[in-house]
């Protein structure tokens, strides 16, 4: 009969009581699903999805601003250089038809990166909103940085990927001003968490489980080895609403309680999730 050994137990207890300690906690999961293929929608295929599933451990119902997505799930990346190519941002483009000009730019884009696959390890930081959106940053590595050598073209792929995805498959067509303004406080009102502002935050009941799931299809396009961090450890009691005269951050504090939830700001536990897609 095979034994384990008493440290696995030790080392296998001390991480579940880790990811457990805090009143909020957070796990990363890949899950396979089907759907169109983003080049052929005639076409099913399985791709690959990020589940954030968020746990409430505390006696209370809790509410929170989440790592939130604005697309349907489709993950949403920044870039620092600037490229001769397809512009990926859509308030470039002053209406629906001449955005749909840009779809074959797109396509024969990603055509390219098919066929240009990346075979090294990168970090995914996947950080807390600023604004009413949330982006993802590919980061080298060795380096540590998303501002310089292969992270940032992998930024920029992914970025033109998830356009083209979120408008062919998804028929998203999405200016994003009223995504990526600050957070006003006619925003933040009890009836607007409610309502209007949803989606940006979560609502867990005592012990309840709810989970965010992003879709990876770039990731599967681009190739490559992937480790998923949640970049922070504490959820906010305020949200960012501009700057001031001066220069300086305007913060709104949100409701101390809406409905029957409770304004939770305190730290999370979160796993990291190492895939390789190849």
């Amino acid at each position: 009969m095979k034994t384990i050994k008493p440290y696995l137990v030790l080392y296998f207890l001390l991480g579940f009581l880790s990811l457990h300690s805090q009143d909020i906690s957070i796990n990363l999961s890949i899950r396979w699903s089907e759907g169109p293929y983003i080049l052929n929608t005639d076409s099913i295929v399985r791709y690959p999805e990020l589940v954030v599933s968020y746990t409430n451990n505390s006696q209370n119902n809790l509410y929170f601003r989440k790592f939130s997505y604005y697309r349907n799930g489709i993950p949403d990346f920044g870039w620092e250089e600037s490229f001769n190519g397809p512009k990926p941002e859509p308030e470039m483009f002053s209406n629906l038809r001449e955005w749909n000009k840009k779809r074959r730019d797109y396509k024969n884009y990603i055509k390219k990166t098919i066929a240009n696959k990346h075979n090294d390890s990168y970090y995914v930081m996947i950080g807390l909103p600023f604004f009413n959106d949330n982006t993802w940053f590919v980061i080298d590595e060795d380096s540590y940085d998303a501002g310089h050598g292969c992270a940032n073209v992998i930024n920029r792929d992914f970025r033109y990927i998830n356009e083209y995805l979120s408008d062919t498959i998804y028929n998203i067509y999405d200016e994003r001003n009223e995504y990526k303004l600050p957070f006003g406080a006619k925003d933040i009102t009890k009836r607007a968490i409610k309502n209007k502002t949803k989606d940006q935050f979560m609502f867990l009941k005592t012990g309840e489980t709810k989970e965010d799931v992003f879709n990876l299809t770039c990731f599967d396009i681009v190739k490559g080895t992937y480790t998923f961090i949640m970049n922070g450890s504490e959820f906010s009691d305020k949200v960012f609403s501009g700057w001031d005269a001066k220069g300086n951050k305007i913060l709104l504090s949100l409701p101390e309680k809406v409905g029957k939830y409770k304004l939770y700001s305190g730290k999370f536990t979160s796993n990291s999730i190492t895939v390789k897609f190849e």
